[in-house]
């Protein structure tokens, strides 16, 4: 079988050969697509050096050489493996031709040259393909590298002028970050960062400009965030240990993950009124001392208000009238005093207010007027280990079946606990349950009988 076969074995290494062949070329293609050189960036007054990919080195020549001598030993293989596979024909002797043969000889001749002409012809259009790739690969590199150069540029001069004296430069710096935050994605959260950073910076209380920086710092954030420019979840919206004054962020959306963590409020009003909020919202560890904090008429859907540790010394925490469903509003372990912490009016679905912990003194927390309707979910209002001392709880007027207040370890001095006999009858038992609270006047609660 194998002698068979032999007179077949050089046309087969042929083929393998051209097989070998188109696998190298496609190889080296991809091999000239991935050997990008980096450009190395110019100093100042020196022109920027150009690398060419590693594939386009050499001189033409050499090139033509090394795809002549492919060609020529292709050529030899593929003669060498027609005359084994026609069984090694004798050949006539140069004086046995006739005139039609040696014209015929001529035209194979002839086609050799033009085939060699068509090689180098090939060599040199794949060398002027390789070049003109090259030379675009340079060229988008260099466009790119000028972009950023921009792009650098642009936030060298906004940053300077977030630190400029004058309160209209200032403004117009924080206009220029965030039109770069804009055109530049793969830098916006740097741009962010930048403008958060800012608003970190002590707060010069004699410059009663900064005010007006700082809130529109924080406007143009929240309306891109609003206005889907940017893309909700992928950036960081972090405004912690910020002093704000008299903030004015009435009617916004917050969408994603926002934190004031450990954040100072100050001045006559902070105002989160009728805000709406899709997601998490982190005050932990904040300051409120503004005369009056109103998150009045807020809704919020799945959402958390988080307020755990905070600390509230102004006249009023308003939270009345909000609308809240699946969402919770947890003040646990947080600080009030000579407060009025209301939530009169509020309506809630499968609602959580936590109130655990707190350390309340002179302070009110209005709950009346609630209304939580039956659901699938209970609504739960937690005061459980709650250390009040001089203060008055209200309850009566609202809608609470189902509900779940819990009031365990609680401990109550000198309070006053006002109820209209609508509340749960378990609620009202605990109430009566609990030491040291009484009734406006002292003597029976609000329900009508004695404590």
């Amino acid at each position: 079988m194998l002698d068979h076969l032999a007179p077949y074995l050089p046309a087969g290494l042929t083929f393998l050969g051209w097989l070998w062949l188109v696998a190298w070329f496609t190889a080296r293609q991809r091999r000239k697509r991935a050997s990008v050189t980096t450009l190395e960036v110019p100093t100042a007054g020196v022109a920027p050096v150009r690398h060419m990919p590693a594939s386009v080195k050499g001189s033409m020549a050499g090139a033509l050489v090394k795809w002549l001598f492919v060609a020529a030993v292709l050529a030899a293989a593929t003669g060498y493996g027609l005359y084994r596979l026609l069984g090694r024909p004798a050949l006539p002797s140069s004086t046995s031709f006739t005139t039609a043969e040696l014209l015929d000889l001529l035209k194979i001749g002839l086609a050799v040259v033009g085939g060699l002409g068509a090689v180098v012809a090939l060599a040199v259009g794949y060398r002027k393909q390789q070049v003109s790739e090259a030379a675009h690969v340079i060229a988008n590199r260099q466009e790119e590298r000028e972009r950023t150069k921009f792009f650098n540029e642009r936030y060298g001069r906004a940053a300077e002028q977030l630190g400029h004296e004058s309160f209209a430069v200032r403004l117009a710096g924080v206009y220029a970050m965030v039109g770069l935050a804009d055109d530049w994605p793969e830098q916006r959260q740097i741009c962010v960062d930048v403008l958060s950073g800012y608003l970190r910076t002590p707060y010069p209380q004699d410059d009663r400009t900064e005010r007006e920086v700082r809130q529109e710092i924080i406007n143009a954030l929240l309306d891109h965030t609003l206005q889907r420019r940017w893309q909700v979840g992928k950036i960081r919206m972090d405004f912690r240990g910020v002093e704000f004054e008299d903030l004015d962020l009435s009617r916004r959306t917050f969408s994603g993950t926002f934190s004031f963590d450990n954040a100072i409020f100050h001045g006559k009003r902070t105002d989160f009124a009728n805000c709406r909020f899709n997601g998490t919202v982190s005050f932990r560890k904040a300051k409120f001392i503004s005369n009056t904090t109103s998150f009045e008429g807020i809704s919020a859907l799945s959402s958390t208000l988080d307020f755990s540790e905070a600390e509230f010394t102004g006249d009023v925490v308003d939270f009345s009238t909000a609308d809240l469903v699946r969402s919770t509003v947890d003040l646990t372990g947080a600080v009030l005093r000579d407060t009025v912490l209301t939530f009169r009016g509020l309506v809630g679905r499968a609602l959580t207010i936590a109130l655990d912990s707190v350390e309340l003194s002179r302070s009110t927390v209005d709950l009346s007027m609630m209304h939580l309707p039956v659901q699938q979910t209970k609504s739960v209002i937690g005061l459980r280990a709650v250390d009040a001392q001089q203060c008055a709880f209200r309850f009566g007027g609202g809608y609470l079946p189902n509900t779940d207040v819990r009031l365990t370890d609680a401990e109550f001095t000198e309070c006053t606990v006002e109820t209209d006999g609508t509340e749960p009858a378990d609620v009202v038992r605990a109430l009566r349950g609990i030491g040291g609270v009484g009734s406006p006047d002292g003597t029976p609660d609000a329900t009508g009988e004695p404590q």
